[in-house]
């Protein structure tokens, strides 16, 4: 799973312009429904949608043949129906009778392309991992499409349902390859809404397809409308849900949670998620890349206390694990019981100073982190900071926007020798589906250490290489256990992360609206169209 470094360069010259493509009802007065966003999107494809924001406003556009329901169950959207004939072949009927949202028809060239893009390391989208076990992928009839897969999978049965699995129309895609998913390029896709602007760093405007093929959810869909409204701050983005400038939101300063549930006038969903936070801890540039030295740091910060007076109950203290409960699945009691047994990253200075002790740095040394701009990441950092001084650690705090922060979270900037350019960076991840393989496979496989990965911690274990491999391909459950449970000592004993807290994710609707709320699948699944007035 890698996500390739992204820019939209005609962003500053041609934001503003609107977009014609796409239907839209003529001079209709409709409901107008304002959502806040906490930063710009990267553009308006699917293929790049994986940033908390970008996926909001391209998942009211797009749709896959498979999507996720309230329970996380694999459900048909653009297909009638799917089966996994055996552990290499997967079979979807797919609907005979969708649309674009320019009248055309959908084909199954606009089925296969839009997955071979996506499969296609050059193809420009994020999602080329997520085919790696793919061998093909082809139309077997009229409206039957059939993936063989190299080696079995325990997870690809998901990828057809989230961002990966997106249809775009194959036409518009040619024709305007040097421009989509741009301000001026825009897309055609099948979903609710079609794009009609995008000012940079500031809007992005939607409109309902009015060609949309689930003819009974477009005439029960009561908004016309959807503008994305880009608010970086924290307290400006809180003032704008309680003022009703804005009608929803699902990037909230946890800090502010208290504030938001005694509004009245507004609504809050808390769900469970599969989002961590974590300080990763450069293993391939001194002083991070001395094992001792990080397992010093994981005995100095009382993650608990952190919990108790900042995270509150926005969500639960971090444990040696790189996946909160929401992805323990049937394995729950099983990762219970391993929390129990298992080393621990506990909060103890003698165990630390003795660590340190070890290290090539007893004497202590200067550093920096890396952290985005919000109020809570400047929370972490001071923390952290605070509690490195008794091992006369010195962290020098390096804040900038989120964009930014990605950028070095992903592998974007490298120093003279070839090294991720920082100490220690405050990031997160959330997987893309419903099984922890989702944040291992990310944080942990030795191809995304590189530039353009998202190993945080330039981890590099040719052995937990494998067993990653090994246990996506194990499809009995208690054989695949058995090898993360191996998989999870080894990453314990080398330390290259330490997770301060496992996420709730919340989201706030205004009340003159019911039907829009987040769920642990809310990265592929925010319908927009189930909103309805509160009256």
């Amino acid at each position: 799973m890698k996500r390739v470094f992204f820019v939209v360069s005609v962003l500053a010259l041609a934001a503003s312009l609107a977009f014609a493509g796409g239907g839209q009802a003529k001079g209709n007065k409709g409901v107008t429904f304002t959502i806040a966003l906490s930063e710009d999107i990267r553009a308006i494809d699917p293929g790049v949608a994986w940033n908390y924001v970008t996926n909001q406003v391209t998942n009211q556009i797009t749709e896959g043949l498979l999507t996720l329901d309230g329970s996380n169950n694999i459900v048909p959207e653009l297909a009638k129906s799917w089966r996994q004939a055996d552990d290499l072949t997967y079979v979807y009927e797919v609907r005979d009778d969708i649309v674009f949202s320019d009248g055309t028809k959908m084909t199954m060239d606009d089925v296969v392309f839009s997955l071979e893009r996506n499969r296609d390391p050059d193809g420009g989208t994020y999602f080329s991992d997520f085919y790696a076990d793919v061998a093909s992928i082809s139309a077997t009839g009229p409206w039957q499409l059939t993936i063989k897969l190299n080696n079995p999978s325990a997870v690809f049965k998901y990828i057809p349902a989230i961002g990966a699995g997106r249809i775009i129309s194959k036409a518009y895609y040619q024709k305007h390859a040097d421009n989509f998913g741009t301000a001026e390029g825009g897309i055609i896709a099948t979903g609710p809404f079609v794009y009609k602007s995008w000012t940079s760093g500031q809007e992005i405007v939607l409109a309902k397809n009015t060609n949309y093929w689930n003819k009974a959810k477009l005439q029960a869909n009561i908004i016309d409308t959807v503008v994305y409204k880009i608010i970086p701050d924290d307290t400006t983005r809180v003032v704008a849900l309680q003022t009703g400038s804005v009608d929803f939101c699902a990037n909230i300063p946890p800090e502010m949670l208290d504030q938001l549930q005694a509004d009245k006038s507004l609504n809050m969903t808390i769900a469970p998620s599969y989002q961590l936070t974590y300080l990763a801890m450069n293993t391939q540039r001194a002083p991070m890349n001395d094992v001792n030295v990080r397992k010093a740091i994981s005995h100095v910060l009382n993650l608990d206390e952190f919990q108790r007076n900042i995270i509150k109950t926005a969500g639960s203290a971090g444990t040696v694990l790189p996946f909160g409960a929401a992805l323990y699945g049937n394995d729950a009691a099983k990762w219970q019981q391993y929390l129990n047994t298992a080393p621990k990253y506990d909060y103890d200075l003698a165990k630390a100073r003795q660590a340190l002790a070890q290290s090539a740095y007893p004497n202590g040394f200067n550093c920096d982190v890396i952290i985005s701009e919000s109020s809570l990441a400047s929370s972490r950092a001071l923390f952290l900071q605070e509690a490195l001084k008794p091992l006369n650690i010195n962290v020098e705090i390096r804040k900038m926007s989120g964009d930014e922060q990605d950028t070095y979270q992903m592998g974007g900037v490298m120093d003279s020798n070839g090294y991720r350019d920082y100490d220690m960076l405050i990031g997160g991840w959330e997987a893309d589906y419903p099984d922890l393989n989702g944040n291992i496979e990310i944080m942990f496989v030795s191809s995304q250490a590189g530039e353009d990965g998202y190993n945080a911690a330039a981890y590099v274990n040719p052995r937990v290489d494998n067993l990653i491999e090994t246990q996506r391909s194990q499809t009995d459950p208690v054989k695949r256990f058995d090898i993360q449970k191996q998989l999870m000592d080894i990453i314990v004993n080398d330390t290259p992360y330490i997770v301060y807290d496992y996420s709730l994710r919340q989201s706030v609707l205004n009340k003159k609206y019911t039907g829009l709320a987040v769920s642990s699948a809310w990265l592929w699944v925010l319908p927009v169209q189930n909103i309805r007035a509160a009256n």
